[in-house]
């Protein structure tokens, strides 16, 4: 029935698959990874990624900090799950990957929630800023899971895309289908199969079905295309928080004819972002710190007019900002793995239409496709943001008093930002042991999950480093639970 057998098949060579394959490695299993992409165009969103992952230092606290930032999305146990083994990675790198040198780089992006001192993200390299000397992190760390892959001998099957999953007489999930160069291919799973195939990112139809506006752009890994949401559905699989996406205003540009997505960086100051009408709307600051809740702002929905007013918005600055260097962030995203090189002083982009300069504010908004009664708009908001902060008065948005600094040296840009970010993190819904569950809340034997596809996250992103971290815990949790059957 099967061309291949292993103890565990894992589906996504990702974080989520490669501690799932580590895990059953060395507890003496057979495992194979199964990964989509062919070997030289490999792009898995821990390698994109700022390469933080998060940890606890204390379980209850981060227990309870998980909790409050799930909002009723995720049942305490899951989240007790992840804190006791999140308090465990540490030394899960230096045992099991070695040579990565995590040291502490942040700590929980809600600070103020009970539980978030126990947070603490890490990062290899001897990072101690926040983004600063980053560069090639996220590589540096996938290259070390991967080396600890390699040194196991732990076989990867490239280019082979896992269709449907294969049950057996009694409804146990057996194996899986998948093709490989155009063949069919059966793997057989005595154990279990772990899929760490990532989210839904790049499918169009179960974004607008699901997500909370549309449309929505991702800079993650562009294999993610909801190919665990259909095979676990196939077996009759729950799903869970399916509206909820790790996100953020990313860039959205056509290269070459096709759409490629940037995370972008706003800073240094000054920059405002306006809505579809001209008008300012949030603070953003938040979007400046690449924090995540930054997400909620863009997402309002107008019923008057049956319009998100900020899908999509628009970021303004001037010739001093396009000068002090690259609009994206050069170590992570697209470029980090080779998918684009962003010009350093922002020409090259300039030439392809994504970044619209203009004499004026109004000029550079109406070349970046706002309506002339809109730009007109812009050009007053941000004349008014410009005299407050000539004055040193309070920005109405909660704007600190040193990002006040006016948009005043021509020429301007205007950029648009559409609602998007990493990752999508609905999915099969999982239990503690990482099992998924049916309509009725019982685990389907044999079938587990890890990683972006049905992350045990919920209403807020807690932490730099959260998708990695929850990743490499469930990865090792779901395999020792299978191993133990």
């Amino acid at each position: 029935m099967f061309d291949e057998t292993y103890d565990v098949v894992v589906v996504g060579f990702g974080a989520a698959g490669t501690a799932a394959a580590i895990t059953a490695c060395d507890a003496g299993a057979s495992v194979v990874l199964v990964e989509k992409s062919p070997e030289h165009r490999h792009t898995p969103s821990t390698r994109m990624s700022g390469g933080m992952v998060m940890t606890v230092t204390e379980v209850d606290a981060g227990a309870r900090y998980l909790d409050v930032c799930a909002s009723g999305m995720v049942p305490f146990d899951v989240s007790l799950a992840w804190a006791e083994r999140a308090e465990c990675l540490p030394q899960w790198f230096e045992d099991v990957i070695g040579g990565l040198d995590m040291v502490a780089s942040a700590g929980a992006e809600h600070p103020d929630f009970e539980g978030a001192e126990a947070i603490v993200a890490v990062q290899p390299g001897g990072v101690a800023e926040r983004l600063a000397a980053a560069a090639g992190a996220g590589p540096r760390f996938f290259d070390g899971l991967a080396a600890a892959v390699a040194r196991r001998d732990i076989p990867i099957r490239w280019d082979t895309a896992a269709s449907r999953l294969i049950q057996d007489a009694d409804g146990r999930v057996a194996g899986l289908a998948a093709s490989r160069n155009g063949q069919s291919v059966a793997l057989g799973a005595r154990r279990g199969v772990v899929l760490a195939c990532g989210g839904y990112e790049f499918d169009e139809d179960l974004k607008r079905d699901h997500l909370r506006t549309y449309p929505v752009h991702f800079y993650g890994n562009p294999n993610n295309t909801g190919d665990g949401v259909r095979m676990a559905a196939g077996v009759g699989a729950s799903m869970w928080h399916m509206n909820q996406m790790i996100g953020r205003a990313i860039g959205h540009f056509d290269h070459n004819g096709q759409p490629l997505n940037f995370i972008i960086g706003i800073d240094p100051p000054g920059y405002v972002i306006c809505d579809q009408a001209g008008n300012r709307f949030a603070n953003e600051h938040n979007q400046a710190l690449l924090r995540h809740d930054f997400y909620y702002d863009l997402v309002a929905y107008d019923p008057a007019t049956n319009t998100y007013p900020r899908v999509p918005c628009y970021w303004f600055f001037d010739e001093s900002r396009r000068q002090a260097g690259p609009l994206t962030y050069t170590h992570f995203g697209a470029v980090a793995v080779g998918l684009y090189d962003w010009s350093d002083d922002n020409a090259a982009e300039i030439e392809q239409g994504w970044i619209a300069p203009g004499a004026t504010i109004a000029e550079a908004a109406v070349a970046a496709g706002m309506i002339e009664e809109a730009a007109q708009q812009a050009d007053a908001t941000v004349d008014a943001y410009n005299q407050r902060c000539r004055n040193g008065e309070p920005d109405p948005w909660g704007r600190p008093v040193d990002t006040m600094i006016p948009i005043s040296e021509p020429p301007y840009y205007c950029v648009v930002l559409w609602p998007g970010g990493s990752n999508t993190t609905g999915g099969p819904r999982r239990d503690r042991f990482g099992r998924i569950l049916d309509a009725f809340g019982d685990p389907i034997a044999g079938l587990y999950g890890a990683g972006e596809l049905g992350q045990a996250s919920g209403l807020l992103y807690p932490s730099d480093g959260s998708n990695l971290s929850e990743a490499l815990c469930f990865g090792q949790i779901a395999v020792e639970h299978a191993l133990s059957r």
